[in-house]
C-alpha cells in the first residue's frame, strides 16, 4: 500500500463501519454508488433484501463469489447495503447463484452451485430479518433408470422456471456431455398437488431438439436426437421400457453415449417472448460474444425451437460481450415488467468496466421489448476501474488533503489486453469532510510508460530534496523509480531507475506482483521497503544508504513469518497476494495490516525490534471485513477526529469506505490532553499548545513515512517552532509527555 498514514490516538483500536456518507463525484456528478466496491462478471436475480415489501437486486459477482445487494428506492434508484451483501449465506457462494421461488410463499429461495450440480437454501425471512435454510446440498433427479445429481457445471447458468405451467419450478441444463439440452421436470405437483418440493426427472434429452453449433453461437434445429427418452415428458411409457430398450435408446444413466462430444460452458435463460405461455430460451456461448435467442413453436408439453436470433436483440442494439455473456429477466426500473441485463459469466478475459448491459422492457411483462440503454449499468454510478482496485493516499498537489489514488491490475480491452492506469480522485473537501472528483483516469499516463500490468504504487523522499518521490511495483516483480521533479506544491514525476537495483546491482525481483510500501522500519530515520508479492509472503529491503541516496539489502524474504494463504473452506489457496500497509500507532509502536488473496485482511502487532522474528498475528479477519478477493487497504484520518479511517480495495475494481467510530479511544485517551497547532496551516513557523493535566515532554516532527525529522523539547505548555528545513507538505507532530501519555496532530505547512 501506500506510504501515508497517520497515527491514532491509541494503541492502534479500531471499530470500523462501512460508510457511503463521503461523496465522490466524476464529471460533476456525485456518484451513488461509489463506495459499493466495484463489478465485473455479475448475474442478477430480484428479491426482497431489505424485506420492505419491494423487489431489490440481488447481484453475484464471479469476480471473487462476492455479493452486491442494490437495495430499491424507486425507478432506476438503488443503494448499495454491505450489511446484507455481508450475509454469513451469501459468504458461502460460489460459481454461481439464482434466485428463485420454488416453495410458492412469495419469498425467492436461493440456488446455487454445489459440487457436480446445485444446492437449495430455503428463504425463511420474517418480520425484518433475512434468513435463509439449507434444505439439500445436491439436488437429485431421476435419469430413468439412474437416480443422480442433477449436473449443472460450474461454469453454466441454468434455466430455472415453470416450463409445463403447472405451478412448479423446472429445470434446463446442458449435458455433461453433447450439445443438447436437458429437462428436468418438477415432479412436486404430480405427486404432493404443491409446489414446495424438489423432485426431478429427466423428461427430455433434447428439450426442443436443437443441439449446439461447437463452432459459432448458432444451433442446429430440428435435431433428430436419437438417444433421448422414449415419448418425451410421458413417464408411464418410460416404466415400461425393459433395461435393453433403455440402453438401445441410450437411456442408461443420466450421460448419452451417443454424439459425446464434451460440452464447454452455456448459459440459458427461460423466457417466453411472444406472449404464448410457452418458453423460449436465450443462449450465450463461452466462445462467442453474442446471445442466441430461440423461440420455441412446440407447446408447455413439447418444446420446438423453430427460429433463432443469433444477435439478439438483432431489432435493437445486439448484445456484444467479449465472450460468454448470461442473460437474466428482472424488473430493473420498479415498473412492474421485467428488463434485460447481461453481463459476462466468465472470471477471466472478460469485459470488466463495461460489463453491466442495460435493456429497458418498453413492451409488456409477457410480450417483451428490449431497448438498449446503457453499457454500465450501476457501474456508471461506482468508483470503477476495472479489475484489482488497491487505494492509496496521496496529496499530490500538496493542499494538505490526502487525495485517493486507485491502482489496478487493468481495463479490459479486445484482443485480450489490459491496460493498467493510476486513476487520480482528488480531495476537494475540507479537513473534516472530504469530498472526492475524479480528476485524472490516467494518472501521469502511466498507461503508456510500458511498465504493465497491476502497477502499484508507493511514496517516500528517497532522495532527500523535501518532496515525496514515487516507487512502482510491477505484475512481474520489479520496482521502477520515479523521482518528483516538481517546482511547486503538485507533484509531477520523472522515470529515473528502471528496476530499482539492491545494493550489489542486481534488480530487486520478488517474484510477481509487487506490492511496495516505503516505510521506516528499523527507526534509523532512512525509508526502507516492504514488498509483497503473489505467493503471500512479505519482502524486507533495508535501505544501507544516505538520505539522499538509497541503497537496498534484502533482509529478510519472509518478514515476520508473515503468510497469507489460506483454506478457503472447499480449496486451498496457494497464492496469498500480500498487500502491506504499515502504520504507527499512538505509542509509536509499528502494526501491519495485509490485504489478501481470499479478501480478509490481516492484522500483525510486535515488530519494533524484532524484524528478524516472527510478528504476532492479532486477526486474520480484520474488523470483519471481506468485500472481495485479492483484497488491499489503506489508513487515514479523512474526517479529522483523530482516529484512523480505511479504504479498502478489491479485484472487482471497486473501493469500500470504513469510518473509525472507535467511541472508547475518543472519550479515554483523548482526554488525557490534546495538542493543539497554531496556526495550521503554518508559513513560517508554529505554537504547539498542550490542553490537559500532563507534564510537557518532547515533541517529535514525522513525514507521512514515519521518518523522523526533527525532535524537540516541551519545556511548557507552549512551544514555539520553527519551520527552517521543513518543505511544503503535510507531516505528523507527536507530543509525548513525560509520563508516556502521547497525542498526535496533523501540521499543514504551506
Amino acid at each position: 500500500m501506500t506510504a501515508v498514514f497517520l497515527i491514532s490516538t491509541a494503541s492502534a483500536q479500531f471499530d470500523l463501519q462501512h460508510d457511503q456518507s463521503i461523496p465522490v463525484l466524476s464529471s460533476g456528478a456525485q456518484l451513488d454508488l461509489a463506495w459499493a466496491g466495484g463489478a465485473n462478471f455479475c448475474q442478477f436475480s430480484n428479491t426482497d433484501l431489505d424485506l420492505d415489501g419491494r423487489k431489490d437486486l440481488f447481484v453475484f459477482d464471479r469476480s471473487g463469489n462476492e455479493v452486491i445487494a442494490l437495495i430499491n428506492d424507486g425507478g432506476e434508484n438503488y443503494h448499495y447495503d454491505q450489511a446484507i451483501s455481508e450475509h454469513p449465506v451469501f459468504r458461502k457462494l460460489r460459481h454461481w447463484a439464482l434466485l428463485a421461488d420454488y416453495n410458492c410463499d412469495g419469498k425467492e429461495d436461493l440456488f446455487t452451485y454445489s459440487t457436480g450440480g446445485f444446492a437449495v437454501y430455503k428463504n425463511i425471512s420474517a418480520g425484518m430479518v433475512l434468513d435463509f435454510e439449507l434444505v439439500d446440498t445436491l439436488v437429485r433427479s431421476n435419469y430413468v433408470p439412474t437416480d443422480a445429481n442433477l449436473y449443472v457445471t460450474q461454469i453454466d447458468l441454468p434455466g430455472i422456471g415453470d416450463i409445463d405451467q403447472d405451478g412448479d419450478l423446472d429445470v434446463v441444463t446442458f449435458s455433461i456431455f453433447g450439445a443438447f439440452v436437458e429437462y428436468h421436470k418438477n415432479l412436486s405437483m404430480e405427486l404432493y398437488g404443491t409446489c414446495d418440493s424438489l423432485v426431478f426427472e429427466v423428461r427430455n434429452r433434447c428439450w426442443g431438439y436443437f443441439s449446439e453449433n461447437l463452432n459459432n453461437n448458432s444451433v442446429e434445429l430440428n435435431d433428430p436426437c436419437n438417444f433421448n427418452v422414449p415419448s418425451p415428458e410421458f413417464p408411464q411409457e418410460i416404466a415400461r421400457l425393459t433395461a435393453a430398450d433403455r440402453l438401445r435408446q441410450g437411456s442408461e444413466g443420466p450421460f448419452p453415449e451417443e454424439r459425446a462430444a464434451a460440452h464447454v460452458g452455456s448459459t440459458n435463460l427461460l423466457i417466453d417472448l411472444d406472449g404464448d405461455a410457452v418458453q423460449e430460451l436465450i443462449l450465450g456461448d463461452v466462445s462467442f460474444n453474442t446471445l442466441n435467442a430461440l423461440f420455441n413453436g412446440g407447446t408447455v408439453d413439447n418444446a420446438l425451437m423453430t427460429g433463432q436470433d443469433s444477435l439478439f436483440p438483432s431489432y435493437d442494439t445486439p448484445v456484444q460481450l467479449p465472450i460468454f455473456p448470461g442473460a437474466f429477466y428482472e424488473d430493473v426500473d420498479d415498473d412492474g415488467k421485467r428488463d434485460l441485463l447481461v453481463s459476462p459469466n466468465g472470471t477471466s478475459l472478460c469485459q470488466n468496466y463495461e460489463s453491466i448491459w442495460y435493456y429497458r422492457n418498453t413492451g409488456t411483462d409477457e410480450v417483451p421489448n428490449f431497448e438498449f440503454q446503457r453499457p454500465d449499468q450501476f457501474q456508471t454510478d461506482m468508483i470503477d476501474v476495472g479489475e484489482g482496485a488497491s487505494p492509496h493516499f496521496f496529496d499530490h498537489n500538496g493542499d494538505g488533503l490526502m487525495d485517493l489514488i486507485i491502482s489496478n491490475h487493468g481495463y479490459y480491452q479486445s484482443g485480450g489486453d489490459y491496460p493498467c492506469k493510476l486513476a487520480l480522485f482528488q480531495n476537494i473537501g475540507t479537513a473534516t469532510d472530504p469530498v472526492f472528483e475524479l480528476v485524472e483516469e490516467d494518472y501521469m499516463d502511466l498507461s503508456t510508460s510500458g511498465i504493465g500490468n497491476s502497477m502499484h504504487p508507493t511514496w517516500g523522499d528517497v532522495d532527500g530534496d523535501g518532496d515525496l518521490d514515487m516507487y512502482i511495483g510491477d505484475l512481474q516483480g520489479k520496482l521502477h523509480y520515479y523521482e518528483n521533479v516538481s517546482t511547486g506544491p503538485v507533484a509531477s514525476f520523472q522515470l529515473t531507475t528502471v528496476n530499482v537495483p539492491t545494493q550489489n546491482g542486481t534488480a530487486i525481483d520478488v517474484g510477481q506482483f509487487a506490492t511496495p510500501q516505503l516505510f521506516d522500519m528499523d527507526g534509523d530515520q532512512l525509508l526502507d521497503l516492504v514488498i509483497g508479492e503473489r505467493n503471500g509472503n512479505i519482502n524486507y529491503y533495508r535501505n544501507n544508504g544516505s538520505v539522499n541516496q538509497p541503497e537496498w539489502v534484502l533482509e529478510n524474504d519472509s518478514l515476520g513469518m508473515v503468510v497469507v494463504t489460506e483454506w478457503l473452506g472447499y480449496q486451498y489457496n496457494v497464492s496469498g497476494y500480500s498487500k502491506p500497509f504499515v502504520f504507527m500507532n499512538g505509542n509509536g509502536e509499528r502494526e501491519l495490516l495485509v490485504g489478501s488473496e481470499s479478501g480478509w485482511i490481516y492484522h500483525y502487532q510486535d515488530i519494533d525490534g524484532n524484524l528478524n522474528g516472527i510478528f504476532t498475528q492479532t486477526d486474520s479477519t480484520f474488523q470483519g471485513i471481506k468485500e472481495g478477493y485479492r483484497s488491499g487497504i489503506a489508513l487515514n484520518d479523512l474526517d479529522g477526529d483523530g482516529l484512523l479511517d480505511a479504504v479498502t480495495g478489491n479485484y472487482r475494481g471497486g473501493l469500500g469506505f470504513w469510518r473509525n467510530v472507535n467511541v472508547s479511544v475518543q472519550e479515554q485517551e483523548f482526554n488525557q490532553f490534546e495538542l493543539i497547532i497554531t496556526p495550521n496551516p503554518a508559513d513560517d513557523g508554529f505554537f504547539l499548545l498542550l490542553e490537559g493535566n500532563t507534564v510537557p515532554g518532547e515533541y517529535v516532527i514525522m513525514d507521512a513515512t514515519g521518518r523522523s525529522l526533527r525532535t524537540g523539547p516541551m519545556t511548557s505548555a507552549r512551544t514555539w517552532v520553527e519551520r527552517s528545513g521543513l518543505a511544503a507538505g503535510t507531516y505528523l507532530v507527536l507530543a509525548r509527555s513525560r509520563n508516556g501519555a502521547v497525542h498526535v496532530s496533523k501540521l499543514v505547512l504551506r
